[in-house]
């Protein structure tokens, strides 16, 4: 099967905002749709300029056009639409006067068939017709009931109709890829991506997950966490390593395993490190440095081990995504990685990989400053490595 195209739906009023979003989305996007609000409050005008600046995207006219099929499509073709709508719910003819307006400009019709009755029925007939994509749309005011378009996607998809079938509603990155794995030739989305902070790695976020492309969509979004991590905490975390006595790292889960990683490469750079939990780890002491992994700063063991690292005076580093926990309030540091909605759910990170994932590339990029600034050659590494393997 084919990769999906993907569709951006244009709806804001202000055109200048509509192409300032263009702009920002178009290496990810496959179809400019300018929604309904959008060319009732622009008009025309805003077709020729969408097809102007953009020639080498699809431009989608989303009139729902109800009556009036070939006098209504006809101008927008003219003005450079690829692809104009019309309602399922019009009737047949007004549907093959929209195919015929489209078969003059060499261009495409979409059937919507919100609000359709029987929406098998009408995919079969409007492709007899001609039509050249079945539109699967559950309306703005149906997702608000709870609506999703996944059944009727199915329905229509068992046809196996000559046809390419588009499907919108509500769909974001988390149920992307699974719309693409339903069936959809194309993937229409709006809000996840106009609603989002950047609108730019939103749509770059669902290009990824639809072209399968998860190593490039993983790398991404680590970049991304780092790239907003405040850029002195290598050097300040340095400087907490250098003036401890010795060293205590804990974590639980995957947070323990990247504990693990850390606790060993201090050690190849020549720190006295311990990881809490192994049985050769002593008491902790006053002047040692505790370093607790935890992405919601609430663990209860790491609470546990914080509590009483803190009754022996020792100094306690919290690694979280948020300043504000149960353990950053007894932490003397926290460092930060990342922002928290950068930790909302994500398709795409099993489980929620993102704050292990970064905190890794953190921690590894911290040794690497402790190396540049101490110069510790990396012979001088190789002779701490462990040789009993």
């Amino acid at each position: 099967m084919a990769t999906p195209l993907v569709q951006l739906a244009l709806d804001s009023l202000d055109a200048n905002q509509t192409l300032k979003l263009a702009s920002q989305t178009a290496p990810y996007v496959d179809i400019f749709e300018i929604g309904t609000p959008c060319i009732k409050h622009n008009g025309i005008g805003i077709v020729t300029e969408l097809k102007k600046k953009f020639p080498n995207k699809l431009i989608l006219v989303d009139l729902k056009t109800m009556d009036a099929g070939e006098y209504e499509a006809t101008p927008f073709y003219e003005a450079g639409a690829d692809i104009c709508t019309v309602l399922g719910v019009s009737g047949l003819p007004t549907i093959a006067g929209v195919i015929k307006a489209a078969h003059k400009y060499n261009g495409e019709v979409q059937v919507d068939l919100i609000n359709v009755p029987d929406k098998v029925a009408c995919a079969r007939e409007a492709a007899k017709l001609g039509a050249h994509i079945i539109g699967v749309h559950t309306g703005l005011d149906a997702q608000a009931a709870g609506q999703t378009p996944f059944a009727d996607l199915q329905a229509v998809a068992k046809l196996g109709l000559p046809v390419r079938i588009s499907v919108a509603g509500g769909i974001n990155q988390a149920t992307a890829t699974k719309v693409a794995k339903a069936g959809a030739d194309i993937i229409v989305v709006g809000a996840a991506i106009y609603g989002a902070p950047s609108p730019a790695d939103a749509a770059r976020e669902i290009r990824e997950l639809v072209d399968s492309n998860h190593h490039q969509f993983i790398m991404n979004k680590i970049a991304g966490v780092l790239a907003v991590t405040d850029k002195s905490y290598d050097d300040r975390l340095t400087k907490m390593l250098d003036r401890a006595a010795r060293i205590f790292v804990a974590g639980a889960g995957r947070s323990g395993l990247i504990a693990k990683f850390f606790a060993m490469r201090l050690m190849h750079a020549g720190y006295e490190v311990f990881i809490v939990g192994e049985i050769v780890t002593p008491s902790i002491r006053r002047g040692d440095l505790f370093i607790v992994i935890s992405g919601s700063g609430e663990t209860e063991t790491m609470l546990a081990f914080t509590k009483r690292a803190k009754e022996q005076g020792a100094v306690i580093a919290l690694i979280s995504t948020k300043k504000s926990s149960t353990i950053g309030d007894l932490a003397d540091v926290v460092f930060q990685i990342g922002t928290p909605e950068q930790y909302q759910r994500v398709v795409g990170m099993p489980m929620g990989t993102t704050f292990e994932l970064s905190t890794l590339l953190f921690l590894e990029a911290t040794v690497s400053h402790i190396i540049h600034v101490k110069k510790i050659p990396e012979e001088e590494m190789r002779t701490r490595h462990a040789n009993l393997e």
